[in-house]
């Protein structure tokens, strides 16, 4: 009886770590690559907070103005805003899943997003509670990048790219390398600024010519380059990397830091990518509060009406819903073909796509039979952002899932 308290305990402890808005103040030992070190620091909303005093031994200048918190060196310059979720690294502007804060003059910023930010690796060792940082290895050139069995040698940073697919456009703009950006495809349409980018085409069939006029160095594209094109833009001297669409969040990681490293914007990638991690964390302590009872089964549309197409178990919109606690009823198909036998046999509790996919539904007699248009549990979302394997997945993708279908736990996400 008595170990069956102390776990209770244990669990409320953690909880109340995990979500008390109270910040509880320690000072941490921090083991930086083997070597001990200690640091003021405080934990809230189940964040470790570095106070930037302590920031000042590695090395880093560290400022307080009103409300503005500035923290640089001679390669990355970090401002914060006390109280706000949102964070500018050199050029770019992020939001984070915890806000910086000021308290008794002294400064407060979450500890993993800045080291990662700065190339660490961020552990713990639970033998010398120790927090663990190590210092990752500097990029040099010439950088090879290898995908789908392919590999790719560049001797020097992109510096004019023409981008064949809207993932690699969108984090182009994202990590910062949008003025790199000389070209696109016609479906590359966000961020707003690529309207101001020429169009080359589409990924399959690129105008050669067009491409070839703007004098790129590098063309990048998603899944597979046409064979002509590549020979012609191989014989113009042209480097070109073609990366696999990712098929789970964590190649997206890959991809982020590998385009940081082509364009010199390895901060500002590694930034990206820590602030996605930690929001997918947040996500996944969520998710684990969520009773099993209260799960729902999805279905997500990609195509309707004449054939069905759904995010199979090897795509990462299957992961999107997974990981904000869904059951996805396509899980028993790889990739995007569907069935409306499936589907109808499944009877789905929500389905999940864009409004004239539930137009086509809701307007043919093939599908009357599902649950979920009788119960009016179809859930609209912009399917153009859910298709993107890019930075939106967290914010727009899996909170939109949270915020939707568990609206009663969308409180902890945070951001």
């Amino acid at each position: 009886m008595k170990t069956f308290i102390k776990k209770i305990i244990a669990v409320m402890l953690v909880a109340m770590l995990l979500w008390s808005s109270v910040p509880t103040v320690f000072a941490a030992n921090l083991a930086v690559d083997g070597k001990m070190q200690n640091v003021i620091t405080e934990l809230a909303y189940g964040r470790t907070y570095v106070s930037t005093q302590s920031l000042k031994a590695f090395g880093l200048q560290t400022a307080v103005s009103g409300s503005k918190i500035t923290i640089n060196n001679s390669a990355v310059k970090f401002e914060f805003t006390s109280r706000s979720n949102k964070v500018k690294v050199n050029d770019i502007e992020l939001t984070l899943d915890a806000e910086a804060y000021i308290k008794e003059n002294i400064a407060y910023v979450p500890l993993k997003f800045v080291f990662e930010t700065l190339n660490y690796t961020v552990g713990y060792n639970a033998n010398t509670r120790a927090i663990t940082l190590t210092k990752n290895a500097e990029l040099s050139f010439p950088l090879t990048i290898t995908d789908s069995g392919e590999t790719y040698t560049f001797t020097k940073t992109a510096k004019k790219i023409v981008s064949l697919a809207p993932s690699i456009t969108e984090i182009l703009f994202t990590i910062g390398a949008g003025e790199l950006v000389v070209g696109r495809t016609k479906y590359c349409t966000y961020p707003a600024e690529t309207a101001k980018v020429p169009s080359v085409g589409t990924l399959y069939e690129p105008n050669v010519e067009t491409i070839l006029d703007l004098e790129p160095d590098t063309v990048i594209a998603a899944t597979h380059m046409n064979e002509e094109v590549l020979a012609m833009l191989q014989k113009a001297k042209i480097s070109t990397l073609t990366q696999a669409s990712p098929a789970k969040i964590g190649e997206i990681y890959t991809l982020i830091a590998q385009l940081g490293k082509l364009t010199g914007k390895n901060f500002e990638a590694r930034a990206v990518i820590s602030s996605m991690k930690a929001k997918e964390e947040r996500i996944t302590s969520i998710v684990k509060s969520i009773p099993a009872s209260q799960r729902k089964t999805v279905y997500y549309v990609v195509g309707t009406g004449k054939s069905e197409y759904s995010a199979g178990r090897q795509t990462f919109i299957h992961e999107i819903l997974t990981d904000a606690g869904c059951i996805n009823v396509a899980a028993d198909v790889d990739k995007w073909n569907y069935s409306l036998e499936k589907l109808i046999e499944h009877d789905p509790q929500i389905i999940i796509g864009a409004d004239y996919s539930y137009d086509t539904m809701k307007g043919s007699s093939n599908y009357s039979s599902l649950s979920a248009l009788k119960n009016g549990s179809f859930v609209t979302v912009n399917t153009d952002i859910f298709s993107i394997p890019g930075p939106r997945v967290m914010d727009y993708s899996m909170k939109t899932i949270i915020q939707k279908i568990y609206p009663n736990y969308a409180g902890n996400l945070r951001f």
